[in-house]
C-alpha cells in the first residue's frame, strides 16, 4: 500500500483529528498511571503491579494508532466508517480500575 492508497477528500481532516484524539487520551492516561504508581501510598508491590497491568491497555491503543488510522482512512475513501469499540473498553476498564484501587488503598493506608 503506497502513500496515494491513503488520501482522502476530507478536507476537515477528520481522520487525522481522530488518530491524535486517540494519541492523547492515551499519552495521559499513561501519565495518570505513572502518577497513580508514584502518589498512591501502599505496598509498593501491589501499586507496582497495579500499575503495571494498567499500563497495558495504555501501550495497546498506542501502538494500534497508526494500523486505527489507516483503517479510518480506508474506510473513509470506501464511504463507511470503522468502528474500534475495544479501546473504548480498555480505557473505561483501565480509569475503573486505577479509581477504585486509589480508592481501596488510600482509605486502607495506615
Amino acid at each position: 500500500m503506497g502513500p496515494d492508497d491513503l488520501r482522502h477528500g476530507d478536507a476537515g481532516l477528520q481522520p487525522e483529528r481522530t488518530s491524535l484524539a486517540w494519541l492523547r487520551t492515551a499519552s495521559v492516561l499513561g501519565a495518570v498511571v505513572l502518577g497513580f504508581m508514584r502518589f498512591v501510598p501502599g505496598p509498593g508491590a501491589v501499586v507496582a503491579t497495579i500499575g503495571l497491568i494498567c499500563l497495558v491497555p495504555v501501550l495497546a491503543v498506542l501502538l494500534a494508532s497508526r494500523i486505527g488510522h489507516r483503517a479510518r482512512v480506508r474506510g473513509l475513501i470506501a464511504g463507511r466508517a470503522p468502528y474500534f469499540w475495544w479501546r473504548n473498553v480498555a480505557v473505561t476498564a483501565t480509569v475503573v480500575v486505577l479509581a477504585i484501587s486509589s480508592a481501596v488503598l488510600i482509605v486502607t493506608a495506615r
